[in-house]
């Protein structure tokens, strides 16, 4: 039996949301845009992961692709919602 210690969890949090956000994007369809929050949950994992290891140049990437993630969060579900659209 796997034994699901907080490591083990950040783990597999961070590979399957990440996984989701890339699926959800790829099919390009009108929830795409929930791939970026996807993706959220995905890079607060990895930077759990990251801290608790160590790892600082994952943890570098991971808070730079979390600022990704809130611009695509914003571009495609934040601002159509102010009536500007994507262009």
């Amino acid at each position: 039996m796997m034994d699901l210690t907080p490591n083990l969890i950040f783990e597999l949090t961070g590979a399957a949301f990440g996984v989701l956000g890339t699926v959800l994007l790829a099919l390009n369809g009108p929830r795409a845009g929930w791939g970026f929050v996807a993706y959220l949950a995905s890079n607060a994992a990895w930077i759990g992961f990251a801290w608790i290891h160590g790892h600082w140049g994952l943890l570098a990437q991971q808070v730079a692709f979390t600022a990704s993630s809130l611009l695509g969060v914003w571009v495609w579900l934040i601002r159509p919602t102010t009536g500007r659209g994507r262009t």
